[in-house]
C-alpha cells in the first residue's frame, strides 16, 4: 500500500451494502477513543476496526505539522464521542508499524475498516478535510454495519482475534517442535480457504524451518555455503540451500541478491523455483524497502 498521495483518499468507493458486520447498532465497545499505538497492539486494533472505525495518526516529535495533526485529530474524534477511535503512532519508536502502512514521511493518516488498510492522506490537510474524512469514515463504517460506540474505558484490554482451529493447531505445533504437524495444519486451512494469505504465509516459514532444520540435523549448513561459494550459479539446489541459510540468519539482502543471480542465469523450472523461493521470502518477510527494490530487480530479470 502506497501513502505517497498527497490529496484525501475517495472513502465513497468503501459505501456498499454487502459483506455488513453482525453488529447491534449503537452497541457498547470497551476501549478508550483515543490511544498510542505500539506494534504489539497492532491486531487489537485489526480486530477493532470490525467494530469501530479507526483512524491512525503517524507524526514524530521532530515535525511541527504531525503536533497539529494530531491535536486538530483529537479535537474531531474527541467530538464524536466514541463512534471512531484515534490511534497515534509516533513513527520514531514505532518504526515497524509505519514500515507495514508505507509511510514514508509525516505527519501521514491512514485508516482501518473491517481490519483493511485505507491510506488517507501524507502532508497537513486544511481543517475542513479532516473532519469531512473523519465524517467519510464514520458513515463508511456504517454502510458496513459498523456502528459500535467506544465507552472510553482507558484500562480496557485490546480485542482478542478470533483464531481459527487450524492456526491454532499450527501455532500449538509450532510451540511443541512438531514442524510436520504445523505443515499438515496449514495445509489444510489453505485447501479449506486458498485466500487465508495468514496461512500461506505461515505455511512459508514452516518450510523454511523444515529445510533449515533438515541442514542442521545433517550438520550441512556451514558446507552449504561453502559448496554455493565454489559453485556456478545454475547449480540450482546449491543456491536455494545457501538462501535458505542466509534468510533464516537474518541476512534477507544477501539471499535475495543470491536468488536474484540464479534467476537471471537459468530458464524453465529451475529459474521457476528461484523465482517462487524468492516470493515466499517476501511474503514472510513482508512489506519492505528491501522488498520492493528486490520486486523490481526480479521483474528486470524476467522480462
Amino acid at each position: 500500500m502506497s501513502m505517497a498521495t498527497r490529496g484525501v483518499f475517495d472513502l465513497s468507493v468503501f459505501n456498499k451494502s454487502e459483506q455488513r458486520a453482525t453488529q447491534l447498532p449503537g452497541a457498547s465497545v470497551p476501549g478508550p477513543w483515543i490511544y498510542d499505538l505500539t506494534r504489539d497492539g497492532l491486531q487489537g486494533a485489526l480486530t477493532m476496526s470490525n467494530k469501530v472505525p479507526v483512524i491512525m495518526a503517524f507524526h514524530s516529535p521532530r515535525s511541527e505539522n504531525s503536533a497539529k495533526l494530531v491535536a486538530t485529530f483529537e479535537r474531531l474524534v474527541g467530538a464524536q464521542a466514541g463512534r471512531v477511535q484515534l490511534a497515534e503512532v509516533n513513527v520514531d519508536e514505532q518504526a515497524e508499524v509505519a514500515q507495514v502502512f508505507g509511510i514514508s514521511a509525516v505527519p501521514a493518516a491512514a485508516a482501518l475498516l473491517q481490519a483493511q488498510p485505507i491510506p488517507l492522506f501524507q502532508g497537513m490537510p486544511q481543517d475542513e478535510q479532516l473532519a469531512e474524512t473523519v465524517t467519510k469514515l464514520i458513515a463508511a463504517a456504517e454502510q458496513y454495519g459498523i456502528t459500535g460506540v467506544l465507552d472510553n474505558d482507558t484500562d480496557a484490554a485490546a480485542p482478542t482475534p478470533e483464531i481459527p482451529p487450524l492456526h491454532r493447531e499450527g501455532r500449538e505445533a509450532l510451540d511443541n517442535g512438531d514442524l510436520a504437524g504445523a505443515h499438515a495444519a496449514y495445509v489444510k486451512a489453505l485447501a479449506e480457504n486458498p485466500g487465508d494469505a495468514e496461512a500461506k504465509t505461515a505455511l512459508h516459514q514452516v518450510e523454511l524451518l523444515q529445510r533449515v532444520a533438515e541442514l542442521k540435523d545433517a550438520g550441512q549448513v556451514e558446507s552449504a555455503l561453502m559448496t554455493a561459494a565454489q559453485t556456478p550459479v545454475t547449480d540450482v539446489t546449491a543456491h536455494l540451500k545457501a538462501a535458505d541459510i542466509e534468510f533464516s540468519f537474518q541476512r534477507p539482502d544477501a539471499a535475495f541478491a543470491r536468488l536474484i543471480e540464479v534467476v537471471r542465469a537459468t530458464n524453465g523450472t529451475d529459474r521457476d523455483a528461484a523465482r517462487e523461493r524468492l516470493l515466499a521470502f517476501f511474503d514472510i518477510l513482508g512489506p519492505s524497502d528491501l522488498v520492493t527494490h528486490t520486486r523490481k530487480l526480479l521483474t528486470n530479470a524476467l522480462f
